[in-house]
C-alpha cells in the first residue's frame, strides 16, 4: 500500500460537518466528528485497490460503511468489509446489507461461531472457548471462568497468532466473494471497540487487546491502523501494551493522535492513527 500523510489535527477541525452525508436516525456506534477525522485520512489514499476492514463488534449496521461511501472520495473503488456475528445482540445488525443500499463493493465477515460457553449443571458458565472457525473449530484460546481472570500481557501479544479467514468466506448482498482465493488481508483496519462493559473486565479488556494486535499483524507494509475512542481507558490501555508488543519485537510502526476534546489540544484525543512500516 501506498505511504500517506496522516492530515493534521487543524485540517481536521476545518471539515465543514454540515458538508458531510450523515444519516441520524442509523443505528451505530460512528459519531459524526469521528466520521470525518476518518474520511480525512482516507481520503489521502489515491490507491484503487484497497480493503479496509471495519470491526464493528456488536455494532455492525451499517452506518460506518454507509458513511464511507457517501463521503469518502475513492470509496467506490475500494472493497469495505464489516466484521461482527451479526445477531442483533445490542445493535440491529441484521440489517446491514440493506443500509448500505446493497452496495456490491460492501462486504460481511460474520464471525459468528467462533465463541463458545460451557455452562454446568446449575446454569453457570464455567468455561469459554474461541475457535477457529475455519479450521475445524480449533481452540484457539480457552479461559477457565471458576478462577479469576489475568490480563494479557506483552509476551503474550508478542506471541498471538493471527486466524486466517478464507477470501471466500467474506461475501457481499448478491453472494459474492471477496476474492476466489488467498486469505483476508485489509490495507486498512478501523477497530471499534464496545464499549458497554457487560461485567467482565478483564476479558474486556483481553479483548480490546487482541483485536489491536491481530489487526496490526494483518497490515501491509504502510498499512493502517485507525482506533476510534482512543481516549476511553479500555482502548487507550490496550493501545500502549500493544505498542510495547510491537516495540519488544521491532516492529516499525508510526503513531499519530487526532480529534482532541479541546480547541487547543489540551484534551484527551479520541483517534489513534497507526501506519505500518
Amino acid at each position: 500500500m501506498q505511504s500517506i500523510t496522516i492530515p493534521s489535527e487543524a485540517d481536521i477541525k476545518a471539515i465543514d460537518l454540515d458538508s458531510l452525508v450523515w444519516d441520524d436516525l442509523m443505528d451505530g456506534t460512528l459519531q459524526e466528528s469521528m466520521g470525518a477525522a476518518i474520511k480525512a485520512v482516507l481520503d489521502e489514499i489515491s490507491e484503487t485497490d484497497i480493503v479496509i476492514n471495519l470491526a464493528e463488534q456488536n455494532a455492525a449496521t451499517g452506518k460506518t460503511a454507509k458513511f464511507i461511501i457517501d463521503n469518502c472520495a475513492n470509496a467506490a473503488n475500494w472493497k469495505i468489509v464489516s466484521t461482527d456475528m451479526f445477531q442483533d445482540t445490542f445493535l440491529t445488525t441484521s440489517d446491514y446489507f440493506d443500509n448500505v443500499g446493497n452496495a456490491a463493493n460492501v462486504y460481511k465477515n460474520d464471525v459468528s461461531g467462533t465463541t463458545e460457553v460451557e455452562f454446568d449443571e446449575a446454569g453457570n458458565a464455567i468455561m469459554f472457548r474461541q475457535l477457529d472457525i475455519h479450521n475445524n473449530n480449533a481452540v484457539i484460546r480457552e479461559i477457565d471462568l471458576t478462577v479469576s481472570p489475568e490480563l494479557l500481557g506483552v509476551n503474550d501479544l508478542v506471541n498471538e497468532a493471527v486466524p486466517q479467514v478464507p477470501c471466500t468466506h467474506i461475501v457481499n448482498s448478491a453472494g459474492d466473494s471477496l476474492a476466489s482465493e488467498g486469505t483476508f488481508s485489509p490495507d486498512v483496519e478501523i477497530v471499534f471497540t464496545w464499549l458497554v462493559s457487560n461485567g467482565f473486565p478483564v476479558a474486556e479488556a483481553n479483548g480490546a487487546r487482541l483485536a489491536l494486535i491481530r489487526a496490526f499483524k494483518r497490515l501491509p507494509q504502510n498499512g493502517l491502523l485507525i482506533i476510534p475512542f482512543f481516549g476511553y481507558p479500555l482502548v487507550n490501555e490496550a493501545f500502549w501494551d500493544v505498542s510495547s508488543a510491537l516495540q519488544l519485537t521491532g516492529a516499525a510502526h508510526e503513531a499519530e493522535y487526532r480529534l482532541n476534546t479541546e480547541a487547543d489540544n489540551s484534551g484527551y484525543w479520541q483517534l489513534g492513527v497507526i501506519k505500518k512500516l
